[in-house]
């Protein structure tokens, strides 16, 4: 009984320290993320978590859900499959995630990896190795260099913080917004109007200059009066303006949350 006692304070102990080790990422970290850039072909996650960093709430979450390790990070998912699980990525594993071209010869960078995206890379790896459902069907047949590679906004949204995002059009075979101009229109006032908010848009494959086929795009803001909607592109780090009346031809699906969405 006493040698039971011993061994669960010796354990509590023991994780309370390895729990001290732990602190989030800071401010400075988060902010980042809004022009981080992408060098996967993860544009759902790299947007989704840029998109994240523009709202108090999606500042919030993020503070939460990711923090350094003595030797790395532990990222935290608030909902698989109803569950809270933390993955725990090595700075070895990190190290060890290489961008690559189809051959697996490593491609030479002209800027950096943001490391706290690194860091997410390598655990939606680790995810995905044991929940591989969680990558969808349709994401898996493009041929991709790593697990994490190719999935959707609204699914990595929801995993990360726990909340069910707002979604239009994402899993239509609609290859644009024309079907859903009310709504999206609707979605793009209320954007203007409050500020502080955390989606994304993306595209189908299209034919319009300037914009890339099947792509993610953080939503930097909205001018109901102007009509028109800025948004980010982590791939060519650059900001894309269309009028309302471009993004319902050019665009396919807007995905995230209002700031009081992620309360």
């Amino acid at each position: 009984m006493l040698s039971n006692v011993i061994k669960k304070n010796t354990q509590i102990l023991l994780f309370s320290c390895f729990m001290a080790d732990m602190q989030s990422i800071t401010p400075k970290e988060i902010k980042s993320l809004k022009c981080a850039i992408q060098h996967f072909q993860d544009c759902y996650l790299v947007s989704s978590i840029g998109a994240l960093a523009k709202s108090p709430n999606g500042r919030k979450i993020l503070a939460e859900n990711i923090a350094h390790t003595k030797d790395g990070f532990r990222i935290r998912f608030n909902n698989i499959n109803g569950k809270q699980q933390d993955f725990f990525v090595s700075q070895k594993e990190i190290d060890d995630l290489v961008y690559m071209d189809k051959f697996f010869n490593p491609i030479p960078l002209k800027q950096p990896h943001n490391p706290v995206v690194k860091a997410l890379e390598a655990a939606m790896n680790k995810l995905l190795t044991q929940f591989p459902s969680k990558k969808p069907l349709i994401c898996r047949f493009p041929n991709c260099n790593e697990k994490f590679e190719y999935n959707k906004p609204s699914n990595f949204m929801e995993m990360f913080t726990g909340r069910k995002p707002l979604v239009i059009n994402e899993s239509s075979f609609r290859i644009s917004l024309k079907s859903k101009e009310k709504e999206s229109i609707e979605i793009f006032d209320k954007i203007s109007d409050q500020p502080q908010n955390s989606f994304v848009t993306g595209t189908a494959i299209n034919f319009h200059k300037g914009l890339s086929d099947n792509h993610c795009y953080s939503i930097t803001k909205t001018d109901k009066n102007a009509r028109t909607i800025e948004f980010f592109d982590h791939r060519f780090l650059e900001k894309i303006t269309l009028t309302y009346e471009e993004a319902i031809k050019k665009l396919k699906f807007i995905v995230g949350y209002f700031d009081k969405d992620l309360m």
